[in-house]
């Protein structure tokens, strides 16, 4: 059995935060593409109330992803980059507690495959290592045996991730990119109680499509180009998922192996660095041990992502 042990957590965030300085001086030599690379981040988020769905009843679910960079040749294409991502569910009930909170730390590194001279378009290949866990590590089960301890029960999850991801500009329009990432996962260990239940081999797809929005209007003469120059953009992405191999009480071909997530983010001018963003979410609860239920959400909220085009 996994012991995780919130100090060690603590130990790793106060590690990398100390050494933010450091990395972040080294981050703009990086990548030559910085806004293209900065699309393949999931970005920081805050949603209000849970929103409408079988989630539980919330104060606001926050996504903190702090990103650091490191340079490792001279020719840039190989780099490092290091997150400790954490997700907090703070619950509309007596005295608003923040129950077992998502420690997902991540290590990546990127190579920079191709990037076209003629035209605007870049490969990636990434490899990731996941640490996923709640910081608790009193019993998987309540006393039923059956019932799984939310409250308090151990979940922890190792895992890798393998990928590509492209980006392309749209040829009808020059103030548009499409991105599309591949991506497998597989969850290589993890707390006895999760064997055949959790699902440890993922694969997904992502779709997007950034664009400039208030150049796009201009382009296609829907405004004035005389109009005051304030840059808004628009982010229209799907994520799909399938989640193979074991699953006790679940078929092979089940809707519950399913994950879907489309999301639709807009960045008035008058933002300089939040975005506005409505989603919806079908399928496994990504909250730690809350992974046993199937989420059907739409919600709104607050989002930040680091180079968000048009920035």
């Amino acid at each position: 059995m996994i012991r995780v042990r919130i100090k060690y957590l603590l130990l790793f965030l106060i590690v990398f935060i100390c050494s933010g300085r450091l990395l972040l001086a080294q981050q703009s030599n990086f990548i030559t593409r910085e806004k293209t690379f900065s699309m393949f981040r999931e970005p920081s988020y805050i949603s209000m109330a849970g929103g409408i769905g079988n989630i539980d009843k919330l104060v606001f679910e926050a996504d903190i992803i702090p990103y650091y960079q490191v340079s490792l040749s001279s020719t840039n294409k190989w780099g490092v980059e290091l997150s400790p991502q954490v997700i907090l569910r703070m619950f509309n009930q007596e005295s608003f507690p923040v129950r077992t909170p998502s420690f997902m730390p991540r290590v990546t590194a990127y190579y920079h495959i191709q990037e076209s001279k003629n035209k605007p378009i870049d490969l990636f290949g990434y490899f990731s290592w996941c640490h996923h866990s709640n910081g608790q590590e009193d019993s998987f089960y309540q006393q039923d045996s059956v019932s799984i301890n939310t409250l308090t029960g151990n979940f922890a999850t190792n895992m890798v991730e393998a990928g590509i991801f492209l980006s392309k500009p749209d040829r009808r329009n020059p103030y548009a990119v499409h991105y599309t990432r591949l991506s497998t996962v597989y969850h290589y260990y993890h707390i006895s109680e999760l064997d055949n239940r959790y699902g440890d081999l993922r694969f997904f797809v992502d779709f997007q499509t950034s664009a400039n929005l208030s150049r796009s209007l201009r382009h296609f003469g829907i405004i004035k180009r005389d109009l005051p120059q304030r840059t808004s953009t628009l982010n229209i992405s799907t994520k799909i998922g399938w989640i193979a191999g074991k699953m006790t009480d679940v078929k092979t071909f089940d809707a519950k192996r399913l994950i879907f997530k489309n999301t639709l983010s807009f960045k008035p001018g008058i933002f300089k660095d939040a975005t506005l963003f409505a989603q919806f979410y079908y399928g496994q609860d990504y909250y730690n041990i809350y992974f046993d239920r199937t989420l059907k959400v739409l919600r709104f909220g607050i989002s930040a992502k680091p180079g968000f085009l048009g920035q």
